[in-house]
């Protein structure tokens, strides 16, 4: 099994606040008036806290494994937070659990799986 780079242990986590506007949007309606946050755009949140989580630590790594519930919208001009720990090193193959939440309601969580490329 390859080494496990150096100061990488589960708990390490890190923690991003997006606001929500332009292309982060969708609208289910195709109005305006109605445009949320992306699918997408939250996944993108949930990917770039896993890979700050383990930035200095880790050189480079590739996701390869998305496992997320979007559960609730977060209107235009509102502000979320996305947070990813590290739950698992498997190898070179690390799990993270991401939520992400407007205030104190949880808007999106799940799992997503990484890949070490380079140490």
């Amino acid at each position: 099994m390859p080494a496990v780079p150096e100061g990488l242990v589960t708990g390490l986590s890190a923690s991003r606040s997006l606001l929500v506007k332009g292309s982060k949007l969708y609208s289910p309606t195709g109005k305006d008036e109605d445009a949320v946050l992306s699918s997408p755009s939250m996944i993108m949140e949930m990917e770039l806290a896993c890979v700050e989580a383990i930035s200095g630590i880790v050189g480079a790594s590739a996701g390869f494994h998305v496992d997320v519930k979007h559960v609730a919208p977060a209107a235009r001009g509102s502000t979320v937070e996305t947070t990813a720990t590290l739950t698992e090193i498997d190898g070179k193959k690390l799990r993270f659990e991401v939520e992400t939440r407007l205030g104190g309601d949880l808007i999106g969580f799940g799992s997503h799986r990484r890949a070490i490329v380079q140490s």
